[in-house]
């Protein structure tokens, strides 16, 4: 919810607006908000001039000397000089980590994020997905439960002692 009333207040198209106030669900402002400095600048990453110009100004520690208000002020006057929109904003989609995402990051730390999440999709989608999660030591075979009955009903084959040792053994 942050998020949404951050990039609402952001793109609203007022100069004046003030900043949306804090509820008890939703505080922008606070300490451990979930949008930081870091993260409201590399938002505009798409929009090549006012990336280029925050990299320009903000690309260095000063950064954190401004408070979250005063960025965020300074942000929505960007975002109106230089004519951004939302669709010019950098979109980070959530994706839930499973297992194999954590098995082929260890196995190939060489591949970025969206790659082997990439590569996680065409496994999930190959006909020989159950051989691939054998290998990597994903898939835990299921025990088979044997019935009291059934065990009582299975027959013993006696087999002769010669028998046997010709079978298992090689003899002279």
């Amino acid at each position: 919810m942050p998020f949404k009333t951050f990039n609402n207040w952001l793109f609203d198209g007022q100069r004046n607006s003030s900043l949306p106030k804090a509820t008890e669900k939703v505080d922008i402002l606070k300490y451990n908000s979930p949008i930081t400095h870091t993260f409201a600048l590399q938002m505009f990453m798409k929009h090549g001039p006012l990336n280029h110009y925050l990299n320009k100004y903000f690309n260095n520690i000063n950064l954190r000397y401004l408070t979250k208000e005063e960025l965020f002020i300074f942000l929505k006057k960007c975002v109106l000089d230089f004519r951004a929109t939302k669709r010019d904003t950098v979109f980070y989609p959530y994706k839930q980590k499973n297992k194999l995402f954590d098995v082929l990051r260890l196995k190939f730390p060489e591949l970025k994020k969206y790659d082997i999440s990439l590569l996680c999709d065409i496994i999930e989608e190959s006909k020989d997905k159950e051989a691939i999660y054998h290998a990597l030591n994903l898939s835990v075979p299921k025990k088979q439960k044997v019935k009291i009955g059934k065990k009582k009903t299975k027959k013993k084959n006696k087999v002769p002692l010669k028998e046997f040792l010709r079978e298992h053994f090689f003899i002279l």
